[in-house]
């Protein structure tokens, strides 16, 4: 056991990462009602889980179709014959995947309805989502998007991903479970192997966040929202995802840091990246991002917008100086199909207002991304 001091986590906003799961619960009033409704959803989230074990994002697929709530995922079990995965391997298999809040909810949602109904079937699949995300590790540390590999026209799933949090997220379960902290406290949930195989998953991806850390000018900075799994430089995801220092993703990697024992190395980690987010360089004083209003037609809109008092930070920003970017859709593939308002595509840009209107209002550029994080740092006295 590390002697390394721990931090107070009150405030941290890596903590949130750990709820997401609950709005796969049953709000019935009482607690039979409210087992009975979640063994039945378990019960078609087995028929869900792909062969490896993970699950694809449900979660956010289904959110944004319709006006449908999270609470009416899984409704309808999966049927032989069709694919359990909207994303498909090199094999054409379905994958499971850490994005968007993907199979970490489905294991904490499944060791909750273990721990209130006894049922091994659920506690056999949540070991099965353990495995799963044990076997997706990189031998480096980092874990990509998804598991098996992604076909070719989709490399950026193969990355290591802290995109929307997906590895930090990850890390954060893998340490609930490590601990025995609810919903994954039942003593039989894992097998002893698997519990065994946890400190070295931890440390190995520890290990790799602090080496894939960006270094400018000699310091280091924050990290890309993609990584290479075995040379750690920063890469591009989506056509309009270019290799940078990002502005929102690393937030969540500070987060999880911030909730480990502060070593001399991960001290040293965090107050550089901090330093990095509280720089004049990289603030937008005075400044907010504020999308249009939905259904607006008005494409002369700028959503970066003056406002007092407020501090944006960008996305993206260089990798070799703390210069902000955008980018529109690049002229090859599939990715350059969309339809009107905009007519062609403009690549990377340093002026919002010069890339589409479909990309400039369909990508969130820019947000009070660090506001939280630095509250807390500074709480803690970092």
């Amino acid at each position: 056991m590390s002697s390394a001091p721990l931090l107070s986590q009150s405030g941290n906003p890596a903590s949130a990462e750990l709820d997401t799961y609950k709005v796969l619960l049953s709000t019935a009033a009482d607690d039979a009602s409210k087992l009975t409704a979640d063994k039945a959803k378990a019960d078609i989230m087995l028929t869900w889980q792909t062969a490896e074990g993970g699950f694809y994002k449900h979660l956010t697929d289904f959110k944004n179709t319709a006006s449908k709530s999270k609470t009416e995922l899984y409704v309808t079990a999966w049927t032989t014959g069709s694919k359990s995965s909207s994303w498909l391997g090199v094999n054409g298999e379905s994958l499971g995947t850490i994005d968007n809040d993907a199979t970490t909810s489905e294991l904490f949602f499944l060791a909750d309805v273990y721990k209130r109904s006894g049922d091994t079937k659920y506690r056999d699949a949540a070991r099965k989502t353990l495995d799963f995300l044990l076997t997706m590790q990189y031998a480096s540390g980092g874990f990509p998007q998804v598991y098996p590999a992604r076909s070719a026209d989709t490399p950026y799933s193969n990355y290591v991903t802290y995109n929307d949090d997906a590895m930090t997220r990850v890390m954060l379960v893998l340490e609930q479970v490590a601990k025995k902290v609810a919903p994954v406290d039942s003593a039989d949930l894992f097998t002893s192997d698997q519990y065994a195989k946890l400190s070295s998953a931890i440390d190995k991806g520890v290990d790799y966040i602090l080496k894939s850390q960006i270094v400018q000018g000699g310091v280091k900075t924050v990290w890309c929202a993609q990584h290479d799994p075995v040379n750690y430089a920063a890469l591009g995801g989506r056509a309009y995802e270019w290799p940078s220092k990002s502005g929102k993703e690393s937030v969540g990697v500070v987060g999880y840091l911030m909730s480990r024992p502060q070593t001399t190395e991960i001290k040293a980690a965090v107050q550089s990246a901090l330093a990095w987010f509280r720089s004049s360089a990289v603030q937008a004083v005075d400044k907010a991002y504020v999308n249009r209003a939905s259904g607006s037609t008005d494409i002369t809109y700028n959503p970066i917008q003056t406002q007092a008092g407020s501090v944006m930070w960008y996305r993206f920003y260089d990798l070799d100086k703390d210069t902000p970017f955008f980018s529109g859709r690049t002229p090859n593939g599939s990715d350059c199909t969309t339809p009107a308002p905009f007519t062609t595509c403009t690549g990377k840009q340093y002026d919002i207002m010069a890339i589409e209107a479909e990309r400039r209002y369909g990508y969130s550029w820019g947000g009070a991304y660090a506001a939280t994080l630095l509250t807390y740092a500074s709480s803690v006295g970092y």
